[in-house]
């Protein structure tokens, strides 16, 4: 028997399996109308332009929402999501309490995009620069009509090529 565990156990170590967008699908075949913005918060309309511009778009996010980002510096992301049936906006995965930060959820060097996500499904995958530069983090989050829910949270190495050590 301990033969038998000690010949698994390297099978089981880092197969963790990975979340998949087809896990979380949605119905991608939202046809209304977009609804104006509701611009509630003071920090809302601090990004009005940006929030305005989204909400003409078609959805690119979980059936009807639409995920619009802005820059926040050299390396950071900010961003919202927007609920174009009813107009309301709602803070992205990692966003602070209020003000600018209640935008801002990733930040550093990283692989890939920031934010990736489909129009057909809520999950919703962050990334981050880890405190080892030469590593990112990458969060799973699971769009649930209000609000994102943590999944799991991943370190992984990045690629030699985006490692990069600030001065």
């Amino acid at each position: 028997m301990t033969r038998l565990i000690l010949l698994l156990v390297p099978l089981l170590v880092g197969s963790e399996e990975l979340l998949r967008f087809d896990d979380f699908h949605v119905a991608n075949d939202w046809s209304g109308r977009n609804t104006p913005l509701k611009l509630i918060r003071p920090d809302e309309r601090m990004f009005r332009t940006q929030l305005s511009n989204g909400a003409k778009e078609r959805p690119n996010f979980a059936g009807h929402y639409r995920f619009v980002g802005w820059g926040c510096g050299s390396v950071c992301a900010a961003g919202a999501l927007i609920d174009l049936e009813t107009g309301i906006v709602y803070p992205p995965p990692r966003g602070g309490e209020k003000g600018w930060e209640r935008w801002i959820f990733a930040g550093g060097f990283v692989d890939g995009p920031y934010f990736e996500m489909r129009p057909d499904s809520r999950l919703a995958i962050v990334r981050q620069q880890a405190k080892d530069p030469a590593s990112e983090e990458i969060f799973y989050y699971e769009w649930v009509g209000t609000g994102f829910r943590l999944l799991t949270k991943r370190v992984e190495k990045k690629s030699s090529d985006t490692v990069r050590v600030p001065k």
